[in-house]
Protein backbone atom coordinates (compact mmCIF):
# COMPACT_ATOMS: atom_id res chain seq x y z
CA UNK A 1 0.00 0.00 0.00
CA UNK A 2 0.89 3.50 -0.61
CA UNK A 3 1.06 6.62 1.46
CA UNK A 4 -1.22 8.13 -0.64
CA UNK A 5 -3.40 4.66 -1.64
CA UNK A 6 -6.84 5.88 -2.21
CA UNK A 7 -6.10 9.48 -2.27
CA UNK A 8 -7.56 11.64 -5.06
CA UNK A 9 -5.39 14.64 -6.44
CA UNK A 10 -4.74 17.71 -8.65
CA UNK A 11 -1.58 18.26 -10.18
CA UNK A 12 -1.79 21.78 -11.94
CA UNK A 13 1.06 22.30 -14.60
CA UNK A 14 1.64 18.63 -13.99
CA UNK A 15 2.56 18.43 -18.05
CA UNK A 16 6.30 19.13 -17.44
CA UNK A 17 9.03 20.31 -14.74
CA UNK A 18 8.37 19.91 -11.15
CA UNK A 19 4.56 19.05 -11.67
CA UNK A 20 4.92 16.09 -13.94
CA UNK A 21 7.53 14.47 -11.67
CA UNK A 22 5.17 15.54 -8.83
CA UNK A 23 1.92 13.19 -10.89
CA UNK A 24 4.39 10.57 -11.37
CA UNK A 25 5.38 10.37 -8.14
CA UNK A 26 2.12 10.70 -6.33
CA UNK A 27 0.67 8.18 -8.49
CA UNK A 28 3.47 5.90 -7.63
CA UNK A 29 2.46 6.42 -4.14
CA UNK A 30 -0.82 5.41 -4.64
CA UNK A 31 -2.75 8.25 -5.59
CA UNK A 32 -5.16 8.38 -8.42
CA UNK A 33 -3.94 11.90 -10.37
CA UNK A 34 -6.06 14.28 -12.63
CA UNK A 35 -3.71 16.71 -14.49
CA UNK A 36 -4.68 20.14 -15.00
CA UNK A 37 -2.12 22.36 -17.50
CA UNK A 38 -2.48 24.65 -20.23
CA UNK A 39 -0.32 22.44 -22.55
CA UNK A 40 -0.87 19.11 -23.40
CA UNK A 41 -0.76 16.75 -20.52
CA UNK A 42 -2.59 13.66 -22.01
CA UNK A 43 0.60 11.86 -22.63
CA UNK A 44 1.76 11.99 -18.34
CA UNK A 45 -1.76 11.07 -17.50
CA UNK A 46 -1.60 8.01 -19.50
CA UNK A 47 1.50 7.09 -18.31
CA UNK A 48 0.23 6.95 -14.86
CA UNK A 49 -3.30 6.53 -15.11
CA UNK A 50 -5.13 9.41 -14.66
CA UNK A 51 -6.58 11.51 -16.16
CA UNK A 52 -6.29 15.61 -18.35
CA UNK A 53 -8.45 18.46 -18.21
CA UNK A 54 -6.92 21.35 -20.32
CA UNK A 55 -7.05 24.17 -17.73
CA UNK A 56 -6.04 28.04 -17.87
CA UNK A 57 -5.19 28.78 -14.13
CA UNK A 58 -5.55 32.40 -15.17
CA UNK A 59 -9.56 31.47 -15.76
CA UNK A 60 -11.55 30.97 -12.62
CA UNK A 61 -14.64 28.75 -14.78
CA UNK A 62 -11.53 26.46 -15.70
CA UNK A 63 -10.17 25.64 -12.37
CA UNK A 64 -13.44 25.30 -11.49
CA UNK A 65 -14.08 22.82 -13.75
CA UNK A 66 -10.86 21.20 -13.03
CA UNK A 67 -12.26 20.87 -9.70
CA UNK A 68 -15.63 19.43 -10.75
CA UNK A 69 -13.65 17.01 -13.02
CA UNK A 70 -12.02 15.33 -10.59
CA UNK A 71 -14.83 15.20 -7.99
CA UNK A 72 -17.28 13.71 -10.06
CA UNK A 73 -14.96 11.07 -11.93
CA UNK A 74 -13.49 10.11 -8.51
CA UNK A 75 -15.92 11.34 -5.44
CA UNK A 76 -13.68 13.62 -3.63
CA UNK A 77 -10.70 15.54 -3.86
CA UNK A 78 -8.06 14.84 -1.08
CA UNK A 79 -4.45 16.51 -2.43
CA UNK A 80 -4.54 19.93 -4.70
CA UNK A 81 -0.99 20.72 -5.75
CA UNK A 82 -1.54 24.33 -6.75
CA UNK A 83 1.65 24.25 -9.31
CA UNK A 84 1.11 26.10 -12.52
CA UNK A 85 2.94 29.02 -13.17
CA UNK A 86 5.57 31.27 -15.67
CA UNK A 87 8.92 32.98 -14.88
CA UNK A 88 9.64 36.18 -16.43
CA UNK A 89 13.45 38.21 -16.12
CA UNK A 90 13.63 42.35 -16.44
CA UNK A 91 14.82 44.68 -14.25
CA UNK A 92 11.64 46.47 -12.75
CA UNK A 93 12.13 49.90 -14.67
CA UNK A 94 11.95 47.78 -17.87
CA UNK A 95 8.85 45.21 -17.38
CA UNK A 96 6.42 45.66 -19.96
CA UNK A 97 3.18 46.46 -17.97
CA UNK A 98 1.35 43.60 -19.67
CA UNK A 99 4.01 41.40 -18.68
CA UNK A 100 3.81 41.86 -15.18
CA UNK A 101 0.10 41.60 -15.11
CA UNK A 102 0.59 38.02 -16.86
CA UNK A 103 2.89 37.35 -14.26
CA UNK A 104 0.53 38.05 -11.71
CA UNK A 105 -2.37 36.79 -13.14
CA UNK A 106 -0.65 33.23 -13.47
CA UNK A 107 1.29 32.71 -10.22
CA UNK A 108 -1.18 35.08 -7.86
CA UNK A 109 -4.66 34.58 -9.55
CA UNK A 110 -3.91 31.29 -10.55
CA UNK A 111 -3.14 30.32 -7.35
CA UNK A 112 -6.11 31.89 -5.73
CA UNK A 113 -8.34 30.25 -8.02
CA UNK A 114 -7.08 27.06 -6.94
CA UNK A 115 -7.28 27.48 -3.24
CA UNK A 116 -11.02 28.51 -3.32
CA UNK A 117 -12.24 25.84 -5.27
CA UNK A 118 -9.60 23.21 -3.69
CA UNK A 119 -11.00 24.30 -0.29
CA UNK A 120 -14.57 24.07 -1.58
CA UNK A 121 -14.34 20.75 -2.74
CA UNK A 122 -12.32 19.47 0.51
CA UNK A 123 -14.60 20.66 2.46
CA UNK A 124 -17.51 17.81 1.84
CA UNK A 125 -14.75 15.57 2.55
CA UNK A 126 -16.26 13.52 6.13
CA UNK A 127 -13.72 13.19 8.95
CA UNK A 128 -11.46 15.47 10.82
CA UNK A 129 -8.81 14.97 8.07
CA UNK A 130 -10.09 16.61 4.91
CA UNK A 131 -7.10 17.38 2.58
CA UNK A 132 -3.98 18.89 2.13
CA UNK A 133 -3.00 21.82 -0.18
CA UNK A 134 0.80 22.59 -1.94
CA UNK A 135 1.33 25.82 -3.29
CA UNK A 136 4.34 26.16 -5.50
CA UNK A 137 6.31 29.29 -4.03
CA UNK A 138 9.74 29.49 -4.70
CA UNK A 139 13.40 30.99 -2.79
CA UNK A 140 12.07 34.31 -4.50
CA UNK A 141 9.20 34.47 -2.22
CA UNK A 142 11.80 34.76 0.97
CA UNK A 143 14.07 36.86 -0.23
CA UNK A 144 14.89 39.30 -3.01
CA UNK A 145 15.91 38.79 -6.41
CA UNK A 146 17.30 40.54 -8.71
CA UNK A 147 15.56 40.86 -12.50
CA UNK A 148 12.65 38.88 -11.08
CA UNK A 149 10.76 41.77 -9.42
CA UNK A 150 6.99 40.54 -10.60
CA UNK A 151 7.93 36.55 -10.14
CA UNK A 152 9.56 37.58 -6.70
CA UNK A 153 6.27 39.95 -6.01
CA UNK A 154 3.84 36.87 -7.19
CA UNK A 155 5.56 34.35 -5.21
CA UNK A 156 5.88 36.48 -1.92
CA UNK A 157 2.50 36.86 -2.63
CA UNK A 158 1.77 32.99 -2.52
CA UNK A 159 3.32 32.39 0.59
CA UNK A 160 0.69 35.26 1.86
CA UNK A 161 -1.80 33.10 0.41
CA UNK A 162 -0.38 29.83 1.59
CA UNK A 163 -0.40 31.11 5.26
CA UNK A 164 -3.96 32.76 5.37
CA UNK A 165 -5.87 29.63 4.00
CA UNK A 166 -3.34 27.53 6.90
CA UNK A 167 -5.22 29.77 9.39
CA UNK A 168 -8.74 29.79 8.38
CA UNK A 169 -9.13 26.19 7.22
CA UNK A 170 -7.17 24.40 10.06
CA UNK A 171 -9.59 24.07 12.29
CA UNK A 172 -11.72 22.07 9.14
CA UNK A 173 -8.54 20.27 8.31
CA UNK A 174 -7.65 21.44 5.68
CA UNK A 175 -3.76 21.96 5.88
CA UNK A 176 -2.09 24.65 3.73
CA UNK A 177 2.03 24.35 2.75
CA UNK A 178 3.90 25.65 -0.09
CA UNK A 179 7.49 25.03 -1.64
CA UNK A 180 10.16 27.34 -2.27
CA UNK A 181 12.62 25.76 -4.95
CA UNK A 182 15.82 27.05 -5.56
CA UNK A 183 16.74 26.67 -9.60
CA UNK A 184 15.14 23.10 -10.84
CA UNK A 185 16.29 21.64 -14.13
CA UNK A 186 13.31 22.19 -15.55
CA UNK A 187 12.01 22.92 -19.35
CA UNK A 188 11.34 26.43 -18.18
CA UNK A 189 15.19 26.94 -16.53
CA UNK A 190 16.16 25.24 -19.78
CA UNK A 191 14.73 27.91 -21.64
CA UNK A 192 16.92 30.78 -19.82
CA UNK A 193 19.97 29.21 -19.69
CA UNK A 194 20.71 27.14 -22.71
CA UNK A 195 24.71 27.26 -22.42
CA UNK A 196 26.22 24.39 -19.62
CA UNK A 197 28.70 26.63 -18.79
CA UNK A 198 26.70 28.76 -16.94
CA UNK A 199 24.60 26.20 -15.82
CA UNK A 200 27.24 25.02 -13.85
CA UNK A 201 27.73 28.71 -12.34
CA UNK A 202 24.33 28.71 -11.41
CA UNK A 203 24.11 25.49 -9.74
CA UNK A 204 27.18 26.81 -7.67
CA UNK A 205 25.23 29.32 -5.66
CA UNK A 206 23.75 26.60 -4.07
CA UNK A 207 25.71 25.40 -1.42
CA UNK A 208 25.44 22.40 -2.12
CA UNK A 209 27.12 23.07 -5.24
CA UNK A 210 24.57 21.95 -7.70
CA UNK A 211 20.68 22.69 -9.16
CA UNK A 212 17.96 20.75 -8.15
CA UNK A 213 16.11 18.42 -9.76
CA UNK A 214 12.24 17.92 -10.04
CA UNK A 215 11.96 14.51 -8.36
CA UNK A 216 13.12 16.63 -5.38
CA UNK A 217 10.56 19.15 -5.03
CA UNK A 218 8.49 16.03 -5.84
CA UNK A 219 10.17 14.24 -3.06
CA UNK A 220 8.80 17.22 -0.71
CA UNK A 221 5.38 17.72 -1.90
CA UNK A 222 4.61 14.42 -1.52
CA UNK A 223 5.72 14.38 1.99
CA UNK A 224 3.17 16.92 2.46
CA UNK A 225 0.40 15.23 0.68
CA UNK A 226 0.32 12.69 2.93
CA UNK A 227 -0.50 12.00 6.34
CA UNK A 228 3.36 11.80 7.38
CA UNK A 229 3.14 15.83 7.54
CA UNK A 230 -0.23 15.86 9.51
CA UNK A 231 1.46 18.28 12.15
CA UNK A 232 2.58 20.82 9.45
CA UNK A 233 0.31 23.81 7.86
CA UNK A 234 1.37 27.16 7.36
CA UNK A 235 5.04 26.45 6.61
CA UNK A 236 7.25 27.95 3.65
CA UNK A 237 9.34 25.28 3.12
CA UNK A 238 12.27 25.97 1.23
CA UNK A 239 14.32 22.93 -0.86
CA UNK A 240 17.73 25.19 -2.38
CA UNK A 241 20.58 23.38 -1.95
CA UNK A 242 20.71 25.68 0.93
CA UNK A 243 20.97 28.85 -1.17
CA UNK A 244 18.46 30.77 1.77
CA UNK A 245 20.65 29.77 4.61
CA UNK A 246 23.17 32.70 4.28
CA UNK A 247 24.91 34.97 1.87
CA UNK A 248 24.11 33.73 -1.51
CA UNK A 249 27.35 32.04 -2.93
CA UNK A 250 28.87 31.48 0.23
CA UNK A 251 29.86 27.83 -0.19
CA UNK A 252 33.52 27.27 0.53
CA UNK A 253 35.82 26.55 -2.79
Amino acid sequence: MGLLSGKVAIVTGGASGIGEATARLLAERGATVVIGDVQDGSRVAKEIGGSFVKTDVRVPEQVAALVEAATSQHGRLDVFFNNAGIETHSPIGATDAAQHRNQIDVNVNGVFYGLKHAIQAMMKNAGPVRGSIVNTASVAGLVGSPMLGSYSASKHAVVGLTKTAALEYAAFGIRVNAVCPGVIRTPMVDSFITDKAVQEQVGKIHPLGHMGEPIDVARLVAFLASDESSFITGQAIAIDGGMTAGIIGARPQ
